[in-house]
C-alpha cells in the first residue's frame, strides 16, 4: 500500500487523470477521497469466474499487472516488468511473437505467446498465454493512469476501445468492466476488440 500511495497516487500521470476525471464528475476531486476511490478500483477483491469455493480471488491489479492462471491458461499479465522479472527467474518461457496482420513495434509494444510455470520443480510446461500484449518501457504509474481512464470510459458500455496516440505510436486501450463495477482487465492493443 505504501508503494501505491507514494509512487502511483503521487505520480504526475495519475494527477492529470484525477484532474480530468474530477472535472467531468467521474471521480472524487478531494485527494483523500480519490486515493480511496482509486484503491477500490484497482485492489478490491472479487470473484472471477464460476468456480465454487472461490471468493475474492482476483483484483484489477492482480489481473493486469501480475497475471492469473485459470484452467491451464494465463489470463491478464499485461505488464512488461512482470514478464521480464519472471523470465529472468526462469518461470516464463517466451514462445515467439504473434505476427500475421499485427504489426510489431518492438521498441514500443509487442504481441507474444508464452508459458508461465510457477512450480519449476514439476515436469509440466506451465500455463500458456496464447496471445498476450504489453507496452514496453512504460512505468506502472503511467499504465495505471491510462488504464484507469479507459476503465472509467468503459463503465458505461462494459467494454471500451479507446484510440490513443503517443508521439508517432498509435494503439487502442481496451478495458473490460466485470459485473458492471470491477476493473476486469485493461491492456493496450494494436487493434480494437469486441
Amino acid at each position: 500500500k505504501q508503494w501505491y500511495q507514494r509512487r502511483v497516487r503521487g505520480s504526475r500521470p495519475m494527477q492529470i487523470v484525477q484532474e480530468y476525471l474530477a472535472r467531468k464528475d467521474w471521480a472524487p476531486a478531494e485527494e483523500e477521497d480519490f486515493k480511496d476511490w482509486l484503491w477500490d478500483v484497482w485492489f478490491t477483491l472479487y470473484k472471477r469466474g464460476r468456480a465454487r469455493g472461490r471468493s475474492g480471488d482476483s483484483s484489477g491489479f492482480e489481473h493486469v499487472f501480475v497475471g492469473e492462471i485459470r484452467n491451464g491458461s494465463v489470463i491478464g499479465f499485461h505488464n512488461w516488468i512482470q514478464f521480464y522479472r519472471l523470465e529472468k527467474m526462469g518461470k516464463v518461457d517466451y514462445r515467439g511473437f504473434i505476427g500475421g496482420k499485427r504489426t510489431q513495434d518492438t521498441d514500443f509494444m509487442i504481441t507474444i505467446q508464452f508459458s508461465w510455470d510457477e512450480d519449476l520443480d514439476d515436469k509440466e510446461e506451465g500455463a500458456v498465454k496464447y496471445v498476450g500484449g504489453t507496452l514496453l518501457g512504460t512505468s506502472p504509474e503511467f499504465e495505471m493512469a491510462m488504464y484507469t481512464l479507459a476503465w472509467v470510459y468503459g463503465k458505461e458500455k462494459g467494454v471500451v476501445n479507446m484510440p490513443v496516440t503517443i508521439g508517432e505510436h498509435e494503439f487502442w486501450l481496451i478495458a473490460h468492466v466485470y459485473k458492471g463495477k470491477y476493473l476486469g482487465t485493461c491492456f493496450a492493443s494494436r487493434t480494437p476488440q469486441r
